[in-house]
């Protein structure tokens, strides 16, 4: 029987919530402040992509280690997502591909076009801006899969941990040394070039890196927890303190280091305390918690669009009182439509329930 991790459901709505502050409000001031030393401050607390990803591995080893075939787990668990991420590249292709196609036509450049442009969204940013997370997540999912169930632990932490180093010597804290030593890869700096440092970032750096992490978190729980927390809070906050300082005083911001070395300290740090939290009320609570968490996270870019078309916010301004209005609105139209889903399977014949749960 699998455990219930209240920590987990607890970060799964605060992650959400801090998702769909950063896009309504934070996001939409930073575009506007200029570049300074003050971003290496704000690219060292980003953590709760990592942990989000962490999460989704340690819980996909606890399913497919329970699971009586853990490849058809495994491949039931990526259908189950990826076809959720297809219905939402049909929005994309209905909002911008087809009304490209109409206006532009059907000649081979426009089609090429289109199909980059659809590409583009489908692999590296998503149909939505949130969702640029899914399918990082798949080939972290299935590549760790495939690596824990064929290798050896040593050579998998191995294989993780050089991936990691390929991330930070192209988008990351030591691509400042490489550049130093360089003078800067030429290539890298070309169109083509930014799609593969944003691979690199997202499929390594991110999603392989952290989910390859929750597995063997997963997998070795119960030594993981008997670490004290002291001693990772004060090899977390050095590591970072440290890393940020010297960032802070000896180099130039620059948009190209977008993962701290650091990361993964924080991050597991972070995952120790989540796992550490116990509530009987979260618990209690858990399947209306993970649904508004859910709506939270795939709901709130379409319904700010909606919003916008009635009238109320836009996606450019920057007047804090109208960011706050925004975000309440968009917040209020989220837990709605939880509560009217939870009344809704509430009322519904058993049968029928089954066929709804997730």
């Amino acid at each position: 029987m699998r455990k219930y991790y209240s920590g987990i459901t607890f970060f799964k709505l605060a992650g959400s919530l801090t998702v769909l502050v950063a896009h309504v409000i934070l996001f939409r001031y930073l575009d506007h402040l200029p570049h300074t030393q003050m971003n290496f401050i704000f690219n060292a607390s980003k953590v709760i992509v990592p942990c989000f990803y962490m999460i989704s591995g340690f819980l996909v080893y606890k399913g497919w280690s329970n699971a009586a075939d853990s490849r058809m787990y495994i491949r039931r668990y990526l259908i189950s997502i990826g076809w959720v991420y297809v219905f939402f590249n049909l929005f994309f292709w209905v909002e911008f591909i087809v009304p490209a196609l109409t206006s532009g036509g059907l000649s081979p450049g426009n089609l090429f076009l289109q199909l980059k442009i659809a590409g583009m969204a489908f692999f590296l940013n998503g149909p939505f801006i949130q969702l640029w997370f899914i399918p990082p997540l798949l080939f972290g999912v299935w590549v760790s899969y495939l690596l824990y169930t064929r290798l050896s632990l040593r050579a998998v932490v191995i294989l993780t941990l050089f991936v990691y180093l390929i991330a930070q010597l192209l988008v990351g804290t030591l691509r400042i040394g490489l550049d130093s030593i360089t003078g800067g890869l030429s290539f890298l700096d070309s169109s083509y070039g930014d799609y593969l440092e944003l691979f690199t970032e997202r499929y390594l750096g991110y999603g392989l890196t952290f989910v390859s992490a929750g597995v063997l978190m997963g997998r070795y729980e119960e030594k993981f927890l008997q670490y004290r927390a002291i001693p990772l809070l004060i090899l977390a906050a050095s590591l970072l303190m440290i890393e940020t300082l010297l960032l802070f005083f000896f180099a130039d911001w620059n948009s190209d280091y977008s993962l701290s070395l650091s990361m993964i300290s924080s991050t597991i740090l972070l995952f120790y305390g989540i796992l550490r939290i116990k509530s009987v009320t979260i618990q209690k609570y858990h399947p209306f918690i993970n649904g508004f968490s859910k709506i939270i996270f795939f709901g709130h870019i379409p319904l700010m669009k909606l919003n916008v078309l009635l009238g109320v916010g836009n996606f450019t301004g920057v007047d804090i009182v109208q960011g706050l209005v925004y975000l309440l609105v968009t917040l209020v139209e989220c837990l709605t439509l939880t509560y009217l889903l939870s009344t809704r399977k509430r009322w519904l014949p058993v049968g029928r329930k089954k066929t709804l749960a997730p």
